[in-house]
């Protein structure tokens, strides 16, 4: 609340000087405004006095060829003084032209005027004229012009007269000279009436000049008079405001004073708990684990209390910074890897800001306390202290990672020990392949030629397929091995990692193990022959199968849906070969699958029990074999794969293990499937296989 008022004075204030602002600039935008004003209005003024000047000059200049005529007539008595004249008469009318451009075009007039004092004979007076509107033109120029003209062929006509007259005069020819006297004499009455029309032009100029020139000047009068009387009403309204709003100001001032002596104890209260804040957080960073040093970038300023527990032959930071220019002295030379700084430069970097220069990246540095390393996290981070001057400091941070270390050295022998593991048991499932390799030929030798080397080749495909599918399976276990070590790994680089947590991901690891080494006891098993036909339920052979296949299809985005789970179907013969059967349908499937590149991939295993028979469907969406080769899909190296990808005997044995082997039959056709409330086409197997007596 006492904030709130403060700034509503504040803003009074404020509002104040900004009215003294806004009337010193109104005033001074008004005067300017005025100021030009009245100067165009003077310039216009001047320019009326300017074209009244210049009519005075013509006027003048008229005066004078008028005089000039006369003394043509009256004081010349040769040739050559009339031409000295008649030179005086054209000047004079050169002159006036002169001046009549300047009227009718603008620009600067100058006249030498005749002064007539001691020391000053003469001046030079400029008159400067602007013509507003070029494409106007003036009546006096269009009028006075031509007489001009007509003034340059009378000075002719006269002087022609003057010398006809004095002519006859020396050839006393009295008659004569009579007729040319009285010729001119008839001739220069004419010239007053010609000079006053031009008078009267000139004049006409005048008035008109010296009209404008007082309706400009009352024009002046009055807007000075209005912008005067706009400057005062301007000038009473600011007073006016300041004058309310600087006594509303003084009365929120005269309140807010009374107010200042519990202001000053408030903050002298807010000074005590930040004073005792700091203190708080120096407790804290007392309290912390890490050794954290503050630097301006030259020397340190200061620590926490975990830096003169790890040098304890130190008392204070104080004896510490008397000692030591940088905490760098202490950062070991002889390092494991480039992820642990030394006290070097660093492409023209030095340590703290070559750690700030690779943010992404964790570093590690190395100290000694009474003589054993002990491993440190550090971290350099800039932190503005004052915004105004842009003054920062570097805050060291250093975690003491040294037991996270020791537990990474165990953990790599550790990965080293499983490597190994994981290498025996390869050895085991290659020992066990080849054992089973020969164990097929033992066999197919016992039956004739062609029936031993079409076994030998399935029994090879067969045996591929088993170690892609391990394959398969291994891969998800281990890429969680490498997942749980490399995330332990990082817990332990940040120092977040609890010994809970690493006893944890061990017991995860060995987990994994575990489930590599029942996978090649579970293919063991798979390969194993049975000696003799036992009863055994066709369900758990169907889901012994389905283990070793599901890995394969999850990868290939293949759905299974079993619908055999629970059932019971009891038959008579040797599990571990129909295991096979199913293994290379399943696997065909697959194939076809991909290979037609269905979007959504399923698989469906069902079955029937009739009073004499366990009857088995596996289902797919592939599509369906086509009608021109289903017939021949059991025949013996028949395939619809690549050669180097299929042998043409899986089905072919298939059939013989049913048919021959169990006593049952094994058939296909291509059928519809609802899946999901979606019709689909694919080929359907059937496996059919007598019930046990036993």
């Amino acid at each position: 609340m006492k904030i709130e008022k403060q700034n509503n004075t504040y803003k009074k204030l404020i509002l104040l000087i900004a009215i003294f602002l806004f009337g010193f600039i109104s005033l001074f935008s008004l005067n300017k405004i005025f100021m030009n004003l009245v100067t165009q209005l003077d310039q216009e003024t001047n320019n009326l006095k300017a074209k009244i000047t210049i009519g005075e000059f013509i006027s003048y200049d008229i005066l004078k060829v008028r005089a000039l005529f006369h003394e043509l007539a009256t004081t010349t008595t040769s040739q050559r003084s009339r031409d000295m004249v008649i030179g005086k008469i054209k000047k004079t009318i050169d002159t006036i032209n002169h001046s009549l451009d300047v009227l009718e075009h603008g620009g600067t007039l100058k006249r030498v005027i005749a002064l007539n004092i001691a020391g000053h004979q003469d001046t030079i007076k400029k008159v400067k004229y602007v013509v507003k509107n070029k494409d106007s033109f003036s009546l006096e120029v269009i009028d006075i012009k031509p007489k001009l003209l007509e003034l340059l062929s009378m000075t002719q006509y006269i002087n022609k007269l003057l010398s006809t007259r004095d002519h006859l005069k020396k050839a006393k020819n009295v008659k004569g000279f009579l007729k040319a006297a009285k010729k001119v004499r008839r001739y220069y009455k004419t010239l007053p009436a010609y000079f006053t029309r031009i008078s009267e032009n000139i004049g006409r100029l005048l008035y008109e000049g010296e009209i404008d020139l007082k309706k400009l000047e009352i024009k002046i009068e009055a807007d000075k008079n209005k912008y005067m009387q706009m400057k005062l009403y301007l000038i009473f309204f600011v007073i006016l405001l300041v004058v309310v709003l600087g006594y509303k100001i003084i009365k929120t001032v005269e309140n807010d004073s009374k107010k200042l002596y519990e202001l000053n104890l408030s903050l002298n209260e807010t000074l005590a708990n930040q004073q005792k804040q700091e203190r708080s957080i120096r407790a804290i960073l007392d309290a912390q684990s890490n050794i954290i040093l503050v630097s301006n970038g030259t020397q340190m300023i200061d620590a926490n209390r975990q830096l003169i527990v790890f040098f304890d032959k130190y008392k204070s930071f104080e004896e510490f910074k008397a000692d030591n220019d940088c905490i760098c002295d202490f950062f070991e030379e002889n390092v494991p890897n480039d992820e642990y700084i030394v006290k070097k430069d660093y492409d023209g970097l030095n340590w703290s800001d070559y750690i700030m220069a690779n943010p992404e990246k964790s570093f590690k540095v190395i100290m000694k306390k009474n003589g054993i390393k002990h491993h440190f996290l550090i971290q350099a981070t800039k932190t503005v202290i004052d915004d105004y001057t842009g003054e920062a400091v570097m805050i060291i941070t250093l975690n003491d990672i040294t037991k996270e270390v020791n537990t990474q050295i165990k953990l790599a022998s550790l990965n080293n020990n499983l490597e190994l593991m994981v290498k025996n048991k390869t050895k085991e499932l290659q020992e066990l392949n080849e054992n089973l390799e020969q164990k097929i030929i033992i066999e197919t030798q016992k039956v004739r030629d062609k029936d031993k080397q079409m076994a030998q080749q399935a029994r090879s495909a067969a045996m591929g397929e088993m170690i892609g599918n391990i394959a398969h399976q291994w891969r998800q276990p281990l890429s969680a091995i490498n997942t749980t070590a490399s995330g332990m790994q990082l817990q332990m680089q940040l120092g977040i990692a609890t010994n809970e947590e690493i006893s944890e991901s061990y017991s995860k690891i060995m987990g994994y193990v575990d489930f590599l080494t029942q996978t090649i006891e579970d293919f063991r098993g798979f390969f194993r022959e049975d000696k003799e036909k036992t009863v055994f339920n066709i369900v758990d052979t169907i889901t012994k199968t389905l283990s070793v296949t599901s890995a394969s299809y999850k990868d290939n985005d293949i759905h299974l849906i079993n619908k055999t789970t629970g059932m019971e179907l009891i038959s008579f013969g040797m599990p571990s070969e129909l295991s096979q059967v199913f293994l290379n349908i399943l696997n065909n499937a697959k194939d076809a699958l991909i290979s037609n590149k269905i979007e959504h991939k399923y698989v469906q295993i069902s079955c029937q029990k009739t009073d004499n028979e366990n009857i088995v469907y596996i289902h797919d969406n592939a599509g369906g074999i086509p009608d021109h080769i289903i017939e021949k899909i059991f025949d013996p190296y028949f395939t619809t794969k690549h050669q180097s990808q299929g042998t043409g005997i899986g089905l072919y044995m298939s059939k013989e293990i049913v048919e021959k082997h169990m006593r049952g039959n094994l058939s296909v056709k291509n059928k519809d499937i609802d899946i999901e409330g979606t019709i689909y086409t694919g080929a359907c197997f059937k496996i059919s296989l007598p019930i046990s007596k036993a």
